[in-house]
């Protein structure tokens, strides 16, 4: 577990040292915090610098993706329906695809550009220390890489900094095309960060692992396969990293309840296990990095998925496929899989003929993860029909997000090998790609796909491949690029949208970007929006 080296003050400090992009007020980006006269010169002296600057890139990584990791990759798909009364508008223009320009909460990039700003900092500065950490300088690029993967994914063209910014000048530029944004930076980025990163494997710092899995998530972007699969099959060979095999270890890999009157059996925190690649940690005993900010530094989760008041359910679509492909009902399960036990068992009570009450194990039929991502779960399913349960991945209760310390996953082992499917059937290797479902399949205990089922060309197994990482991987961020990705939203959405919301518009080319903030817009006179807003 990585412990940051006095975060507040690495934070802090960071922050005095530059214009850090932060306020939301009239007067533009500047950080309304006073501009400290210990200049950059004075600050970047040793390795121990190195360390708090980059320390500083990840605060604010966990502040720009507490709530917005899943407001650009999740809500926009087919995974959720808006519960009444409880979304708010910014929330329900995700699901209902009518994004406006005002949408601060969604489209508000000033803490994403602070977070640049700082890994321009370190990358600028930590070569000019003598006997610099190279792993400090691979994270700094591989951070910004990160930061400008997002940026270009979700606006498409953006302002672009590769230097740090010390004044109103600096801030003030027009969009680069984002292919030039990953051509010029977010490509260098990644292979320097390769190049430079000792480290094998770390769970909240990058690392190998973690920098081949953003290598192969931007030439999958690109759909350049065959440098997506070499990325892929490195972290494959390297074994660092492995699939559980049972669903209490499954469970383990998320689980953040606390023990209250509503789950008295609450463990505390757990989120552990082989899978966990690279996650953003979130510490409750861990300083602000932007005091007077109740939520800097606290991750979304539970207010975006287990909130008192619902916003979102799991939209009627997303259970119907999953209860379609591993039936709940015994007779269903026993048609498409006959011969095969399904994955769970409990115990039930019963009174014999002798009037003793005795109790015995019976099977749960389905597939274990969509009882373990479900309000209800297995004892209560029935207690909340279909399309009004809420995402129960992480927590089954609710509390203020002030409190959130539940680590936002960012890559895990299993989404990795499905990506690897995607790219090994996008290049002929069918058996391959089909080698890899079922080994995601058997570590969950569940039937083997079939060759038949699978499909016959490569669009039918790619629409496959997108359904297994829908299931496994609900909820963590990845639905949304996987249909852009793979140039399938419009046309899995749309045919859905009358199923979600009856607000819901149809998308179209332009409207698969986001729309910039309309207080960006205002502050930079050279920023133009986004085509289609």
């Amino acid at each position: 577990m990585i412990k940051f080296i006095n975060i507040k003050m690495a934070s802090l400090t960071l922050l005095l040292l530059s214009v850090a992009m932060l306020s939301v007020s009239c007067s533009g980006l500047l950080d309304e915090q006073p501009i400290s006269e210990i200049g950059p010169a004075n600050f970047w002296k040793n390795n121990m610098d190195a360390a708090s600057g980059v320390a500083a890139i990840y605060d604010g990584m966990q502040s720009t993706y507490g709530d917005k990791y899943f407001y650009w990759g999740e809500l926009r798909t087919d995974n959720y329906v808006l519960a009444q009364g409880g979304a708010t508008q910014n929330s329900a223009e995700l699901v209902n695809q009518n994004l406006t320009d005002g949408n601060g909460a969604v489209l508000r990039w000033n803490s994403l550009y602070n977070m640049i700003n700082r890994a321009n900092q370190a990358i600028k500065f930590i070569p000019t220390i003598s006997g610099f950490d190279q792993n400090l300088l691979a994270e700094a690029h591989a951070l910004r890489a990160f930061a400008y993967f997002d940026a270009v994914r979700v606006w498409g063209a953006v302002p672009l900094f590769t230097e740090p910014t010390e004044g109103l000048a600096d801030i003030e530029k027009p969009q680069t095309e984002g292919s030039r944004i990953i051509n010029d930076v977010i490509i260098p980025d990644m292979l320097m960060a390769e190049e430079l990163m000792s480290t094998f494997s770390s769970d909240f710092r990058f690392s190998k692992v973690s920098i081949w899995a953003l290598q192969a998530e931007v030439y999958m972007w690109l759909q350049d396969y065959e440098k997506a699969k070499v990325a892929l099959d490195q972290i494959i060979e390297l074994g660092e990293h492995s699939l559980v095999d049972n669903a209490d270890d499954w469970i383990d890999l998320f689980y953040n309840n606390l023990p209250n009157a509503a789950v008295p059996d609450g463990r505390g925190k757990i989120q552990e296990g082989p899978e966990l690649m690279f996650s953003i940690r979130y510490d409750i005993n861990e300083n602000r990095d932007n005091p007077g900010d109740n939520f800097a530094n606290r991750a979304a989760i539970m207010a975006i998925f287990f909130s008192g008041i619902p916003q979102f359910y799991m939209s009627p679509g997303l259970e119907n496929k999953w209860q379609e492909k591993f039936p709940i009902e015994r007779t269903l399960w026993e048609e498409k899989y006959p011969g095969i036990d399904p994955p769970l068992q409990r115990t039930v009570e019963f009174t014999d003929s002798l009037g003793v009450l005795r109790d015995s194990l019976e099977f749960v039929y389905g597939d274990f993860r969509y009882y373990f991502s479900r309000e209800g779960q297995v004892e209560s399913f029935s207690s909340r029909p279909i399309g009004e349960a809420r995402i129960a991945k992480w927590n089954r209760t609710n509390y203020n997000r002030n409190f959130d310390d539940t680590d936002i996953v960012i890559y895990r082992y299993a989404g990795i090998l499905l990506l690897l499917a995607e790219a090994e059937n996008q290049l002929g290797n069918t058996e391959r790609a089909l080698e890899l479902i079922n080994e995601v399949r058997t570590a969950r205990l569940l039937p083997n796909a079939t060759s038949d089922e699978f499909g016959a060309t490569i669009d039918e197994r790619e629409n496959y491949i997108l359904d297994e990482r829908q299931l496994e991987l609900l909820g963590e961020g990845k639905r949304w690029w996987d249909l852009r990705r793979t140039n399938k939203a419009i046309q899995i959405l749309n045919p859905a949208l009358d199923t979600i919301s009856p607000d819901a518009i149809p998308l179209t080319e332009e409207t698969l970007l986001f729309p910039v903030f309309i207080d960006h817009l205002i502050e930079n006179p050279l920023l133009e929006q986004t085509p289609g807003y």
